[in-house]
């Protein structure tokens, strides 16, 4: 299903950093997340040892977009977008946009080619969008978009659906047009309703079979410790078994059997020895037994209509 010869999608989680607090993340709902979090960067040198254009013949898109990190927190982050940017590909930042400065933005629009995005999560067409992304500044996030568009960047802005936020939807839509994003997304979360939070819901027919999302879309996911996973989904579970190390279902029973830091981990194999190695070579197999991974079950198990709409503004 995945070899580095037919990779068209990398996701990286840059670091284990973040300047807000979403609720639902890893980060906000584990007692035990500080642990392990804000205090790793994936490390530039690792990254361009095991990143290199000429192992990826097919790749398509890069996406700096973790599930607890803010990209713009690595201290390296514009060597990281100079090394990926001679590349022949796509280069996504997902940002929640309320760090650096203005300054600062400029200058990433001024390095990055031009037909290269960064996505902005904005859930709300003003301050409403800090209540689900507890931390952020609105005005804040205003002003870096504004300086990144000026200087020539090119913008999307992703809008994840609440009960709380739906109703400035279109509101959304129109500023987006206004300040110049070239593209509106809706996005419907994985993410539980925690702290009054609660996300739209999709009504679904679930399949009896799995099918890997990330391994349709020859899509792999790498985090902040340099481990190669199939998927986002399972990054958290990964996290969550890092803090605590307990054997709660077959994913956490799998990485044990297997010594999964040796297995997975960039700073001792290849990307491509981790895509062939045991860890997932047994995540694969366990779709098809009686002892099967809980969250590809739940993610993926499920014939469900695409969780976002993409529109040109």
């Amino acid at each position: 299903m995945w070899n580095s010869d037919t990779l068209e999608w990398i996701d990286i989680e840059l670091t284990s950093f973040c300047n807000i607090s979403c609720k639902g993340c890893f980060r906000v709902i584990s007692k035990e997340a500080d642990k392990i979090l804000n205090k790793t960067y994936l490390d530039l040198n690792v990254i361009k040892e095991k990143f290199k254009k000429e192992m990826f013949p097919n790749i398509k898109i890069i996406n700096f977009c973790g599930s607890v990190d803010e990209p713009t927190t690595h201290p390296q982050f514009f060597e990281i977008i100079k090394h990926f940017a001679t590349w022949d590909c796509h280069i996504n930042v997902a940002t929640n946009g309320s760090l650096r400065t203005a300054s600062w933005w400029t200058k990433l629009a001024e390095i990055m080619p031009e037909s290269h995005v960064v996505t902005w999560g904005i859930d709300g067409s003003d301050e409403t969008s800090e209540l689900y992304r507890q931390g952020s500044n609105f005005k804040k996030v205003q002003q870096n978009f504004r300086a990144f568009i000026a200087a020539g960047g090119r913008a999307h802005w992703q809008f994840i659906v609440f009960e709380h936020n739906e109703h400035q939807l279109e509101i959304a839509k129109k500023m987006a047009v206004n300040e110049g994003f070239k593209e509106f997304k809706t996005i419907i979360s994985h993410r539980k309703d925690i702290g009054g939070v609660k996300h739209k819901k999709l009504e679904v027919e679930e399949s009896p079979t799995i099918s890997c999302k990330y391994g349709n879309q020859k899509r792999i996911f790498v985090n902040h410790m340099g481990n190669v996973i199939p998927c986002c989904h399972l990054n958290s579970k990964m996290l969550e078994f890092s803090v605590n190390d307990k054997q709660k279902d077959r994913f956490e029973q799998i990485l044990v059997e297997n010594n999964y830091m040796s297995d997975i981990n960039l700073k001792n194999v290849s990307l491509d020895d981790a895509i062939h190695g045991k860890v997932w070579t047994d995540i694969q197999k366990s779709w098809n037994s009686n002892n099967r991974i809980p969250r590809c079950e739940s993610v993926c198990k499920q014939n469900m209509r695409d969780k976002f709409i993409k529109e040109k503004l």
